[in-house]
């Protein structure tokens, strides 16, 4: 009842936002190790990442929909440098909102709702870069730990008090949309990688947050990964116990020089990894992100390649990304040009039909 006061507790303009169903929505649900449809049928999805915050337009979701695709994974960042400023949605004065800022709460409202107008099942994640980590790079320990105080990183292992905002935050958010029509899986954080702590810990870490999300949405899936999100790592957070929950790993082809036939091997082979899960313990998998940059495959073989393998092999995804950044040989289909949002056509109709099959 916390939170849910919480919610009421805003201001009209974020309360009213966004309205939920009278009735708790139908919602995807796990059965042995299939993703399924509220009527109970096994559903392969398939669609894009909006990954760069802000950058989604309200044509995006019915433009997806009518590329085939049925889903779509959407960001709120929390805690972190995102090499600008506008990205971080961690403002602790908000408390309203449970720490989230009230502008980027709404623009998460607005994604949402265009999502599930077009009727895309909606995969949502929280990102922190200081929580999963907080190591990257000189700036991010910078901006994670302004004062030094952190010598292995300050991140959600190292810090119980920044692990229990996290965990309102999750709260107010699996309360916030629990009854929103095509919500399909909640994603606890992307690419969990605290150095110095062991993989059990990082288990533990999803279930508590698991529990907290539980509590606030019952029935919804949730999607988590081992560490870094790499592929091999997706046994570390296996649990037989959990009958809610799908398993994810990282699908990049990684080839800086061009992409080649063995690159595409080495992505196989990680790929692999996360089938061996499915066949043994009989659980769902959905690749969360898989992407080849587009300078590093000019012909477009690969990324044909990559997506084959994935479909022979009964594998959702969701291709990464869809709206970036102004550099236009990297993974996103359309980019930024000044001003200007330039679709990269042949990638686009490279990359849609796979939805379909």
């Amino acid at each position: 009842m916390l939170v849910r006061s919480m919610t009421l507790a805003l201001g009209l303009s974020l309360s009213m936002a966004f309205p939920v169903a009278a009735l708790a929505a139908p919602h995807l649900s796990v059965q042995g190790q299939e993703i399924v449809d509220p009527s109970g049928h096994p559903i392969l999805l398939r669609g894009w990442n909006w990954g760069h915050w802000g950058k989604a337009q309200p044509s995006d979701a019915a433009d997806n929909a009518a590329q085939g695709a049925n889903v779509v994974r959407i960001p709120l960042r929390w805690w972190g440098w995102y090499e600008g400023r506008g990205v971080d949605s961690r403002d602790d004065n908000a408390s309203t909102s449970a720490g989230i800022d009230p502008a980027h709460l709404k623009h998460l409202d607005e994604m949402i709702r265009w999502a599930s107008a077009a009727k895309l099942w909606i995969v949502l994640f929280i990102d922190s870069d200081c929580g999963q980590n907080g190591t990257q790079d000189a700036q991010e320990r910078k901006y994670c730990d302004p004062r030094g105080e952190y010598p292995k990183g300050h991140n959600f292992w190292t810090d119980k008090a920044a692990r229990q905002k996290f965990i309102a935050v999750w709260r107010f958010i699996a309360d916030r949309y629990r009854d929103t029509a095509y919500i399909g899986m909640f994603e606890p954080l992307p690419e969990p990688n605290p150095p110095g702590v062991p993989d059990d810990q990082i288990k533990a870490f999803y279930a508590e947050v698991m529990n907290a999300i539980r509590e606030a949405a019952p029935g919804v899936p949730l999607l988590i990964g081992g560490r870094a999100y790499r592929a091999p790592a997706i046994r570390q957070v296996y649990d037989p116990q959990w009958k809610d929950v799908v398993y994810t790993g990282n699908l990049f082809l990684h080839a800086k020089r061009g992409a080649n036939e063995a690159s595409l091997d080495e992505l196989r082979s990680r790929a692999k990894k996360v089938l061996d899960l499915r066949a043994t313990h009989k659980v769902p998998v959905f690749v969360q992100q898989v992407g080849v940059r587009s300078g590093e495959d000019p012909s477009r073989w690969a990324v044909k390649a990559v997506l084959s393998h994935l479909v022979a092999n009964r594998l959702g995804f969701a291709y990464w990304e869809y709206r970036a950044a102004g550099n236009p040989n990297e993974y996103g289909v359309i980019y930024q040009r000044g001003n200007e949002w330039v679709p990269k056509r042949d990638w686009i109709d490279t990359i849609t039909p796979f939805f379909k099959q």
